[in-house]
């Protein structure tokens, strides 16, 4: 079983929500400032004039670099791929104070974080904040990618199992 998400959710939905007046701004002044002359404010940038070539760019390649694969040999994170058999997958749930929760997240109690360490050295390779529910959790573990690993601590385990 594949299943595919995004590290990085909230900032994609973030920006794809100000490129619409960005890449029409953008646009206009292009247009109708620089090459029309029909405007009297002509502001000259890179989001002034390529707004609308950038900022699409810009989403495109935060996907990517934010998109995980995982599978029932490997978890891949862009091109990076971390093989089950060599690497240890760990997702932490934790509770943060309201004066050290994200703007953008002010209303959530519980984030998460995926670890994934070295079987061998047991050096932690990478380690990214998730932007995903408990509901997501949840349903990971339902698909049996998730595996709750242990709850006596005030942090909750997850560890990416078969």
């Amino acid at each position: 079983m594949k299943q595919t998400f995004n590290l990085s959710k909230s900032t994609l939905i973030f920006y794809s929500l100000i490129a619409p007046f960005i890449i029409g701004g953008s646009f206009y002044n292009l247009v109708y400032g620089l090459i029309l002359g029909q405007s009297s404010n002509v502001r000259i940038g890179a989001w002034s004039l390529l707004g609308f070539v950038a900022l699409p760019l810009m989403l495109i390649a935060t996907y990517l670099r934010n998109k995980c694969v995982i599978t029932e040999q490997y978890v891949r994170i862009y091109k990076k791929e971390f093989a089950r058999s060599e690497y240890d997958f760990v997702i932490t749930e934790r509770f943060l104070a309201v004066k050290d929760r994200p703007l953008f997240s002010i209303l959530r109690k519980i984030f998460h974080t995926l670890i994934i360490t070295g079987k061998t050295t047991g050096e932690v390779v990478f380690e990214k904040d998730l932007e995903t529910s408990i509901v997501y959790a949840k349903k990971s573990d339902q698909l049996c990618l998730l595996k709750k690993a242990s709850s006596a601590s005030i942090n909750s385990n997850y560890e990416l199992s078969r």
